[in-house]
């Protein structure tokens, strides 16, 4: 077991941050402007780096998704700003809620445009496709997310340098979330170009990205292909994100199926973030979970399990600490055998008292994949896709089967890696041949019946996890609703008037951009204001 081998290495981190910090000098102030290790300019495929994993870590990972599973009833917050969140005290309308989140979401778009234009426009760099392509679908994709939760948010002036580094545009306007999109679908037409039917290679003179692209890098034979793959994957999701405003829902439809064709064909090539080792990585939600014990199982997701026979349920949560001792008494947590052992969180009412109530396995999974996008999503893709183009229900149950087993693969795998690397004598079954018996005797008579409502809701219990799925559930479940379509119900009562519709833009540039601070005034249109594509104007 690994349990504690990580917080010592941690802690060292922090003892020996502080010792330097307390050493130093006049002298080493007085060239604090100087430092030889954070250089003005770099390669662009050092900047790849930074970039795949801190969208894996803080885009994917982060405050966007933790946020989203309270608001989606994947988890219950029970303390300080998640419990805020729960119960809608404050913290939905707050400009500091996700300031994190907008700092990092940004700094992403920044150095995304800075490895376009080093390829475009440096002489070293110049050649460099497979590195461009993967900065237009990293752009793509932070600039979507962008889009998804703030809806109308600065876009096009953001990270726009001058010769010297500076910002071009201290203040950036605010761009429409319809006009993001255009950019989004265009930037990801540019890298399939780019990467060439998989085949591109870098020819720069500053070298190839290979192993410092840390998503796809580890097979650099491969690496061109499988960006291929997920940019035609982040075509159909953002297809299908904006067929509420579709101007021809059957061509777009098809499209869907098209892109899926040409994209992951199994869970080994989807697009994942698996650098956390339990040692010195580790997986965004095990450390939130350690370092705040914030989250609860939440008491609408077991009754959905609980409606199907699910399996996923209660293999998936641990019981109650019963001694009060977070986190050692979760280091020998016991693994919940029956549903009421669970003792879930009533959405919206819970008390604010940690180790009261039971919580998912999987917050303990440290070294689980962040999952930019999945095989399951794009099975998930298909299968709704076929659903709504009707007469091919045959195709959509197969599709549907095969995302649901991935599904199961994908949390046993963090179920299983909970087990390992904190909680004692934890074990997981949900392999294939469970989901194939729950897929028969309980989905398929619920898909016949109504195979859309099926299919997005079984989309929904399969985000749940330690992979960053929540957003992606939150993003569903509003693009749902803006069609009409209450496939997903909620329990926390609060939802009747304060489901958040939207995320609050960041306090950084609600204080200092006079056109993000007129535009979120007291916050309080986070719950009145869908956004473009779910219905609303902005």
């Amino acid at each position: 077991m690994k349990k504690y081998k990580s917080i010592g290495k941690l802690l060292a981190v922090s003892f020996l941050t502080a010792a330097i910090a307390s050493a130093c000098t006049e002298d080493a102030m007085d060239k604090i402007n100087e430092n030889p290790n954070n250089p003005l300019d770099a390669p662009a495929k050092f900047l790849i780096t930074d970039l795949g994993v801190n969208t894996g870590f803080s885009t994917v990972g982060g405050d966007f998704s933790l946020y989203s599973s309270v608001y989606i009833e994947h988890e219950t917050g029970i303390s300080n700003q998640l419990y805020r969140a729960e119960v809608r005290s404050g913290e939905p309308t707050t400009a500091t809620t996700y300031n994190n989140a907008w700092i990092n979401v940004y700094a992403n778009i920044k150095n995304a445009k800075i490895v376009i234009k080093k390829c475009e426009e440096d002489p070293s760099e110049k050649g460099n496709v497979v590195t461009e392509a993967i900065a237009k679908i990293l752009l793509a994709y932070n600039g979507a997310v962008a889009a998804d939760v703030f809806g109308n948010t600065p876009y096009s002036q953001t990270g726009i340098l001058n010769p010297d580094g500076t910002p071009m545009y201290m203040q950036p306007k605010i761009d429409t979330q319809e006009s993001i999109y255009q950019e989004v679908m265009q930037n990801l037409d540019d890298a399939i170009t780019l990467l060439n039917n998989g085949t591109a290679k870098d020819t720069g003179l500053s070298g190839a990205v290979g192993s410092k692209d840390l998503i796809y890098g580890s097979n650099t034979s491969t690496q061109a292909s499988m960006w291929l793959k997920t940019a035609y994957a982040l075509k159909a999701r953002y297809t299908m994100r904006l067929l509420n405003k579709s101007a021809n829902k059957t061509t777009d439809l098809q499209n869907i199926l098209t892109y899926v064709s040409k994209s992951f064909a199994n869970a080994s090539e989807e697009c994942k973030l698996a650098i956390y080792d339990a040692d010195s990585q580790l997986n965004p939600l095990w450390a939130f979970s350690y370092s705040r014990n914030s989250l609860a199982a939440s008491a609408s997701l077991i009754e959905k399990f609980v409606e199907r026979n699910d399996p996923r349920a209660p293999q998936a949560f641990l019981e109650p600490d019963p001694s009060g001792d977070f986190p050692a008494g979760y280091a020998s947590g016991t693994q919940a055998t029956d549903i009421a052992s669970i003792k879930a969180a009533p959405n919206g009412t819970p008390q604010e008292l940690q180790n009261n109530y039971g919580m998912s396995m999987i917050s303990w999974a440290m070294s689980a994949p962040t999952l930019l996008i999945s095989y399951h999503e794009v099975k998930f893709l298909e299968a709704e896709a076929l659903c709504r183009l009707g007469g091919r229900l045959d195709e959509a149950k197969s599709a549907l089967k095969a995302a649901i087993t991935a599904g199961f693969e994908n949390l046993e795998n963090s179920i299983i890696d909970a087990a390992n690397t904190w909680v004692a004598d934890g074990d997981s079954d949900l392999g294939a041949d469970v989901a194939e018996t729950y897929f028969t005797d309980e989905v398929e008579p619920l898909f016949d019946a109504n195979p859309l409502q099926e299919t997005m809701i079984q989309k929904y219990l399969a985000f749940f996890g330690a992979s960053g799925e929540s957003l992606e559930a939150y993003n569903d479940y509003r693009r749902l609703k803006g069609a009409g379509e209450n496939f997903i119900v909620l329990k926390n009562p609060l939802n009747n008037n304060k489901f958040p519709l939207r995320f609050g833009y960041g306090a950084d540039d609600v204080l200092a951009n006079p056109e993000v601070k007129a535009a979120f005034g007291d916050g309080q249109y986070v719950y009145s204001e869908a956004v473009w594509w779910a219905g609303g104007n902005k």
